[in-house]
């Protein structure tokens, strides 16, 4: 489901072929994106959670949306932020790549 939209949303020639006909240098980026986007839909659900627990103002529902919070919600947001690096350099190494060829 989400190999399609990258597939069809461009980027580079690779990109666009199936990846059972890419490199695994090929494939990288392209399993790292649909990853990326799988977990980025993941964090919004996390988030209403801890909002709609906060709203009922139960002692214990509190304590559940902190620890969700904490050790759910922060944990998620920093892996997006790593692989949102990687990819970038990933992409940074692969246009040095292609200047130097």
């Amino acid at each position: 489901m989400f190999r399609d939209n990258v597939l069809l949303s461009g980027g580079t020639p690779a990109d666009k072929l199936p990846p059972s006909q890419l490199t695994l240098d090929e494939q990288l980026p392209i399993r790292l994106r649909d990853h990326l986007q799988r977990l980025r839909l993941i964090l919004p659900v996390i988030s209403v959670t801890v909002m709609a627990l906060r709203r009922q103002n139960a002692e214990l529902d509190e304590d559940i949306a902190s620890v969700l919070h904490q050790h759910a919600g922060n944990p998620l947001d920093v892996e997006i932020d790593k692989i949102e690096a990687l990819l970038g350099s990933l992409a940074a190494a692969r246009r040095t790549q292609e200047v130097a060829a």
